[in-house]
């Protein structure tokens, strides 16, 4: 009886044993990984077709055209800028569908005036002498007038000109108008001529006309910014700006150390 007992008692611990060595490996054991799948799938129904793009920037229209397709896996559509095409990967409707929307889509644009712009970049001091103070010219001279009203400064000096031209582009549009370059002045009572780095931008550009005929146009988020060195410091000149055709506007005014950045702009339409 006693032998019999002895028995089951190793019986059991063998058991145990087996049991706990089987946990012990499926615990080291890495979790089976899915098999990886292909992202691009032939499939049997599928057409392909490239169109040609005529009148329009091939990539403007792919965001419409993406939400014909069937979003089925392996289902594409792209544009190439070189070959002005693009090309579908789809199932026959699908296509047919892009089809007939480029059709519609691909005519010819609206033939858009341009605006002709025109910045003057003025540096206004104090400082005493003669020479190259108050240089600026003569179509300024009325708006330099008007500043030396309301402005404590008695030079005006012209530190550049830039000429930017650009269509309307109503929508966000990322530096529609942008530029950058440097210039030198040599303000009075220096005895050598200083440099100046500049950069603008705008973001979008808009055209309206009021029932009078009179063109207006809107540059969202122009800015200006000069950069004198060390010694001649840093302004920056920043705003959503209306400005008339024919018309000269003083965009704005910054401080620049013991000197001043002002900002002319004039917008001309170019029919």
């Amino acid at each position: 009886m006693f032998s019999f007992r002895l028995r089951i008692i190793a019986v059991c611990a063998l058991a145990l044993s087996f049991t706990s060595l089987a946990a012990a490996q499926e615990a080291s054991t890495p979790p089976p990984q899915p098999a990886p799948q292909d992202n691009f799938v032939t499939h049997n129904s599928f057409k392909n077709r490239v169109f040609e793009v005529k009148n329009r920037e091939a990539e403007t229209l792919i965001p419409v055209l993406r939400v014909l397709t069937s979003g089925h896996k392996g289902s594409q559509v792209s544009a190439s800028r070189a070959f002005k095409t693009i090309t579908v990967r789809d199932f026959s409707e699908n296509i047919a569908a892009i089809e007939e929307a480029l059709k519609r889509l691909d005519t010819p644009e609206t033939t858009r005036p341009e605006i002709e712009f025109r910045m003057h970049v003025l540096i206004a001091s104090n400082a005493a002498g003669s020479g190259s103070a108050n240089q600026y010219p003569a179509d300024l001279r009325d708006t330099i007038g008007q500043l030396q009203t309301t402005l404590n400064f008695k030079n005006y000096q012209l530190l550049t000109s830039i000429i930017q031209r650009a269509k309307d582009r109503p929508d966000y549009a990322p530096n529609i108008i942008q530029g950058e370059g440097s210039a030198q002045l040599q303000l009075p009572g220096e005895n050598a001529p200083r440099d100046f780095g500049y950069h603008f931008q705008a973001n979008s550009l808009t055209l309206s006309t009021s029932p009078a005929g009179v063109t207006t146009a809107q540059l969202g988020s122009f800015r200006f910014r000069v950069d004198g060195g060390n010694e001649g410091g840093r302004a920056v000149v920043s705003s959503d700006i209306g400005v008339r055709d024919g018309e000269k506007v003083v965009v704005g005014t910054a401080g620049l150390r013991d000197k001043a950045l002002i900002l002319v702009l004039s917008a001309k339409l170019i029919k």
